[in-house]
């Protein structure tokens, strides 16, 4: 019985073992196999006791499986690597083959000569053109001719020899092949050389972790044999082959040339350039049906089409045309609602939700105005019963007029404020792709028609409470005129205030008034409290400003007469810049200085004295007339006799009278745009019916309202822009 425990027991031990030895087969990890190649040797001359590299893959490392021959004499292998077999050449050898036998297997490597010449080493063995090597080996120098070298076969400038060295520059377009020596009819061949060059990056712009595609020559299949950095950072390489490296951009990338480095050589490429992620300003239309176009408005989007990738709703949908400004694709139907996403080179950003149903909006023609204002709505999903068809405009409702399935005409309701435009239809709702402005232009007092002003009225100016002050040259009084647009004149204790000819006018923070009276050569000082006192005299002052400190600057009127700065306690000195100003100068936060002149830029142009000191004739415009936004020097103005006006933190706004047009100026970039474009004549309504007569002065109040005084039109106009 004991014995048949101890056999059962010996047989399961049995069956375990074999198990666990079976087990631990299966898990064993089989490493492919390299086949025995041969690539090529070097040098191919040489004399005795020169040394043969052969260079390949998947060799054997025990020398006793090696023999060599050279015309039927043995050579001895010395070294034996997986990739490298080395074989010293004998002594009483002549030129013949060169032969190798590994394990029985028999190699015929080429010939090999017998002679002085002989190529041995080359470094490094790769680079880009115009790269130096130094060739190292015997036989080099020469009384009947210099030394002569090729890569690839193709001439190498050399720039030194001696006996035993040689200094040639790397040639354009080099490849891969041997080195190969020509001396007094000789020849000898040397290792293969690798020729390094970038042809292209694409992207060529982006930011952190953008992938980077590098196309080229002579790169290592091997990742971490290609070292990469942005102009300095190093980068991460994902994927390696000989001709196309994709890599990272770090962290900490900043623009400049992309480079790679192999074995200590730098290839440099082109420039790539770091921007920051993509910008969606606008999307039309936020809702819509399968087929309809979308467009996509913002910044920094690629003109490549490639570079640009889109998302609804996490689906990709595919891009149609780009331009680094817009996007556009068709709607692919079945997204859902959910957040467009646009990714350019690897950045991304998020826009506005899309629905995707049958109601949209597509554009809204004018999408600013003031109640009233007739205003057509095009998109999808309309109904074609006027009633049917419910229109918001922040809330309001407004009644439509006429409507088709992709029209509805409406006018825009009492009450507006500037907020989102929706049309409710049969249950689903549909945002328009901006929000509808209150903006526009309306008469706050006189007209063309009206006696309320005078002509040829001069400076206009706004205090705390809203009331704008106009100075009437030819009544030679200042109008008042409240927010309702009731006109008064400007009185002291009582009585109204005469002046000769009141020109500019200015309110200080403390609601003080000055005017300008150049037909008796002061500025008169009117307090809140009725006090009437002359400020400053002895010169003929025009147009005003105030810096934050309470000096003012004001415009002499006289030719080439310049500008004064007055301080607070009413003494004045002559300003250094300014030629013959005529416009409204101002004085930013910082107490930089911006004035027009219409001596050295014909009024086309604004200049800056900085705080410190120097003045910038042309700080943005030219001294040519035109209609051009732009940076600096680029933008073209038609005469800025409308004045200048802070308008926000770092920007100004002009008055350009004969372009009829608020143009708005980033002091940083010195960048100018549009704000408004009218038309000449004389009419109220959104900014596409809006007219004008002149522009001879403007202020702005608290709220960001522009009153323009339209000289021409005997008018105070009013512009909401917000």
């Amino acid at each position: 019985m004991n014995n048949q425990h101890k056999w059962n027991f010996s047989i399961g031990m049995m069956l375990c073992f074999l198990l666990f030895i079976g087990a631990c087969k299966k898990d064993k990890v089989e490493v492919p196999v390299v086949p025995f190649k041969i690539d090529s040797y070097y040098p191919n001359s040489g004399n005795a006791g020169t040394l043969v590299s052969i260079v390949g893959e998947g060799f054997g490392t025990e020398l006793s499986k090696y023999s060599a021959t050279i015309s039927g004499k043995a050579a001895e292998v010395i070294s034996a690597t997986e990739s490298t077999i080395v074989v010293r050449m004998p002594e009483g050898g002549v030129t013949g083959a060169l032969a190798l036998t590994y394990d029985s297997r028999n190699f015929d490597l080429g010939q090999y000569i017998y002679q002085a010449l002989s190529v041995q080493n080359v470094f490094p063995a790769n680079g880009p053109a115009g790269s130096q090597i130094r060739i190292t080996g015997a036989g080099f120098s020469s009384t009947t001719g210099p030394a002569t070298v090729f890569i690839n076969g193709k001439p190498a400038l050399v720039v030194s020899v001696s006996d035993e060295i040689i200094v040639a520059e790397v040639p354009v377009d080099a490849g891969f092949g041997p080195i190969v020596v020509k001396v007094d009819g000789k020849e000898a061949k040397g290792q293969n050389f690798t020729y390094q060059a970038i042809s292209n990056i694409k992207p060529l712009s982006g930011g952190k972790n953008t992938k980077v595609t590098i196309t080229g020559v002579g790169f290592e299949e091997l990742a971490a044999g290609n070292l990469i950095d942005f102009n300095g950072t190093s980068a991460t390489v994902l994927e390696a082959t000989k001709e196309k490296l994709v890599v990272l951009a770090p962290d900490g990338v900043k623009t400049g040339p992309l480079s790679v480095n192999i074995n200590g050589q730098k290839t440099s490429g082109p420039v790539f350039t770091v921007v920051t992620p993509p910008s969606i300003q606008v999307v039309t239309p936020l809702s819509g049906p399968k087929g309809a176009e979308m467009t996509i408005s913002g910044a920094l989007f690629s003109a490549v089409l490639d570079e640009n990738k889109v998302f609804i709703n996490g689906v990709s949908v595919p891009v149609q045309a780009a331009s680094e400004n817009q996007i556009k694709l068709l709607v692919p139907g079945g997204t859902g609602t959910g957040l467009v996403k646009v990714v350019v080179n690897d950045q991304a950003t998020d826009g506005p939700q899309f629905k995707d149903q049958t109601l949209g909006i597509l554009s809204v023609s004018p999408d600013n105005g003031l109640a009233g204002t007739t205003i057509t709505i095009k998109g999808s999903g309309f109904s074609a019963s006027p009633v049917n068809n419910k229109v918001y405009f922040s809330g309001l409702l407004a009644t439509v007029k006429t409507a088709t399935e992709n029209t509805l005409v409406l006018d825009a309701p009492a009450g507006l404020s500037t907020g989102d435009l929706k049309v409710v239809v049969d249950g689903q709702e549909a945002l328009a792709p901006q929000e509808f402005r209150r903006a526009g232009m309306l008469t706050l007092a006189g007209g063309p028609n009206s006696d309320t002003f005078g002509g040829f009225m001069a400076g206009i100016a706004v205090d705390n409470s809203g009331n704008v002050y106009a100075a009437d040259r030819m009544n030679g009084v200042v109008k008042k005129i409240t927010p309702a647009g009731e006109v008064s004149i400007l009185q002291a204790n009582g009585t109204n205030i005469t002046f000769d000819t009141p020109y500019g006018i200015v309110i200080d923070k403390q609601d003080n008034i000055y005017v300008s009276d150049i037909g008796r050569n002061h500025i008169r000082k009117i307090t809140p409290s009725g006090q009437n006192t002359v400020y400053v005299s002895g010169f003929a002052p025009g147009l005003m400003t105030f810096d934050n400190a309470g000096n003012l600057y004001v415009n002499i009127v006289a030719a080439y007469a310049g500008m004064n700065k007055v301080n607070t306690a009413g003494s004045y000195t002559k300003i250094s810049g300014p030629f013959w100003p005529m416009a409204k100068a101002v004085v930013d936060a910082d107490g930089n200085l911006y004035y027009v002149d219409s001596s050295s830029s014909s009024n086309n142009a604004i200049g800056r004295i900085a705080a410190g000191g120097g003045n910038e004739n042309y700080f943005t415009g030219s001294s040519d007339a035109g209609f051009q936004d732009g940076i600096g020097l680029a933008a073209r103005f038609n005469s800025i006799s409308g004045g200048l006006a802070l308008y926000g933190p770092g920007k100004l706004i002009a008055g350009d009278k004969y372009n009829y047009a608020l143009r708005e100026v980033d002091i940083a970039s010195k960048k100018v745009s549009t704000l408004v474009k009218l038309s000449n004549g004389f009419a109220d309504g959104s900014f596409s019916q809006a007219k004008i007569g002149s522009m001879a002065d403007m202020a702005v109040d608290k709220d960001g309202n522009i009153y323009i005084l339209d000289a021409a039109n005997k008018a105070i106009r009013k512009v909401f822009l917000k």
